[in-house]
């Protein structure tokens, strides 16, 4: 970068937080532990773990969950990422933040963000805090998040039926019969109100005809059911969830979405999903008469990439155009989009104002990630208000998940 260039780039950071407190910033320090510390949002969505070396909380960091004991027999989640920091990405991340606070239109904060980075410490390096890598200068900084966002309800979780809690101090755990480690199961989130829909006995795992064969979130992807993937009839697995609701409006569906983990098999596409939903409409201002192309090309990718829940049910293809202006479909690349249903659905109607519910989802055992385990998070939402929360485990190793028991 040139020193004129230099020059530009500092007054146009000075103009920009000029309304900004000199001491404003969000990235912990080495060593320290935090709770619940969000940045200003992006895209719709809150930053977590300023000052870590990588994208929101990077795959790098050491991951863990625990449980809270509340009182009585409700239980809080912990989820606790330990990350690596250095003094370069906390500038990263304190140059975002205060970008997004300011909320400059048309100002691009990424890029002068990251480029601000690699003027300073050169393009190597920056890559690799990008990336989630080092090299860290100090002690990791522990992260504590018992929510989703600032004002987001607080889940709560219970101990399966015929299972005890077991607290000691603050910590608390499920214990079955055997002296096992149980999961805890969703209850209920806190400060929905009494005329929010609310459910009870949630329970997840293998499907047996039209209910969830016993509480069971692990589920072994063998094959031997058949589902409609879009192009006939192709293996895969069912599985469900089961509850009762009260308080609901039939005249609106419950609204689920899909978060997916597997592992650093799926690197890759976390990082386009991740990137896409975060950046603002990338076709904004760019359709009509004189329009960019690549920005209306980029901007048709991006609603793609945001409809989908996860890097696996992202279909992207691309074919050129002939003489006609139609695509030519012998020349077209990318992936196969499937028609049938979605695995897990986005849209559940609900019958009346109270009652049963179960939930049919499934896997295809044909499948882009070659990771062995699947990790895939389903909330619900009615009417804008948080309903539920359930984990599914999706082991594709062929050695069975659960603990005994038949699906049939």
């Amino acid at each position: 970068m040139s020193h004129g260039s230099t020059i530009r780039t500092v007054l146009a950071l000075a103009a920009l937080f000029v309304c900004l407190p000199a001491a404003a910033q969000w990235s912990a320090q080495p060593g320290d532990t935090v709770r619940n510390a969000f940045g200003p949002p992006s895209g719709g969505a809150s930053t977590v773990c300023r000052g870590a070396c990588g994208g929101g909380c990077p795959s790098s960091c050491q991951e863990k969950t625990t449980f809270e004991c509340t009182g009585g027999d409700l239980l809080r989640r912990v989820r606790t990422y330990q990350c690596g920091t250095h003094q370069g990405c906390r500038e990263h991340d304190d140059c975002l933040d205060r970008c997004l606070q300011q909320q400059a239109q048309g100002f691009d904060c990424q890029s002068q963000c990251h480029g601000e980075a690699v003027e300073s410490y050169g393009f190597e390096q920056a890559t690799s805090w990008a990336t989630g890598g080092g090299s860290y200068d100090g002690a990791p900084i522990t992260f504590e998040y018992t929510r989703d966002s600032p004002d987001a309800p607080e889940p709560a979780f219970t101990c399966p039926d015929d299972v005890t809690l077991r607290c000691s101090g603050d910590a608390g755990s499920c214990i079955d019969g055997q002296g096992s480690s149980v999961a805890p199961i969703f209850d209920s989130y806190s400060g929905t109100g009494p005329a929010a829909m609310h459910i009870s006995g949630l329970r997840t795992g293998p499907l047996c005809g039209d209910r969830v064969c016993g509480q069971d979130p692990d589920i072994e992807v063998t094959g031997e059911d058949l589902c409609d993937g879009g192009g006939g009839a192709a293996s895969c697995t069912r599985f469900a969830m089961e509850f009762d609701y009260r308080n609901a409006d039939p005249s609106a569906p419950l609204e689920c979405s899909t978060s997916t983990d597997s592992g650093e098999g799926d690197f890759i596409g976390n990082i386009i999903k991740k990137g896409f939903d975060s950046m603002p409409d990338l076709a904004a201002g760019s359709s009509g008469e004189g329009g960019n192309g690549l920005g209306q090309l980029l901007g048709a990718i991006q609603k793609v990439v945001a409809s989908a829940d996860s890097p696996e049910d992202v279909d992207v293809s691309i074919a050129p155009l002939g003489p006609d202006g139609r695509p030519i479909e012998s020349q077209r690349v990318g992936t196969q989009p499937r028609s049938g249903p979605r695995p897990i659905p986005s849209t559940v109607d609900l019958p009346a104002s109270s009652g049963h519910l179960v939930v049919p989802m499934y896997q295809l055992t044909d499948r882009s990630s070659t990771a062995p385990v699947i990790t895939r998070e389903v909330r619900c939402t009615h009417k804008g208000v948080p309903v539920l929360e359930t984990t599914v485990r999706l082991h594709f190793s062929g050695r069975s998940a659960r603990s005994g028991g038949s699906r049939r």
